[in-house]
């Protein structure tokens, strides 16, 4: 198996898992917010799991995704009649911070997960490093394919298009 189809799906199970943690995460949500205004109540580990270890695994593997799509924001500030070549640069320069952001995402979120020895406070049988457990792999995606990018070659960027537009079609 090439390297490009290895990240194309590992790319894949991570857009799963940020959905599913979207999703769960609305669920926690919901319920909090009934049992709250409905029942007078709620269960205290909710909103800490929601917010801490949740929002920031779908944060760091969606700002993968979206680095993959080429959707994270770009601004354009010089106008389309510049040289060819000062945009190439411009575009060379992107891919070669987003390389950085990647290395750093993946070496300090490394250092995260394995130097938190604390507990989360609500559920003390759950580690603290659950909050940054997707910090390395959203590092690793990014700087795989801004390095790619940086160097011309192909990622298959309609990879996760054509996964999930497929789902449910018959073959």
């Amino acid at each position: 198996m090439k390297v490009k189809d290895t990240f194309n799906q590992i790319h894949f199970f991570s857009a799963i898992l940020a959905s599913t943690f979207l999703a769960f995460q609305l669920i926690i949500i919901s319920v909090n917010v009934i049992l709250r205004f409905g029942f007078n109540s709620g269960i205290s580990w909710m909103e800490e799991i929601s917010k801490d270890v949740l929002m920031t695994a779908f944060t760091f593997l969606s700002m993968a995704i979206g680095v993959k799509l080429d959707l994270h924001i770009n601004v354009n500030l010089f106008p389309k009649k510049t040289p060819q070549w000062v945009g190439t640069a411009l575009l060379k320069l992107k891919h070669l911070i987003l390389v950085a952001v990647g290395f750093v995402l993946a070496y300090y979120g490394t250092l995260l997960v394995f130097g938190i020895k604390a507990r989360i406070a609500s559920i003390p049988i759950l580690p603290a490093y659950l909050q940054f457990i997707m910090m390395p792999l959203a590092g690793v995606l990014i700087a795989y394919d801004s390095i790619m990018n940086l160097f011309g070659f192909e990622t298959d960027h309609l990879y996760l298009d054509r996964k999930f537009m497929s789902a449910g079609e018959e073959r």
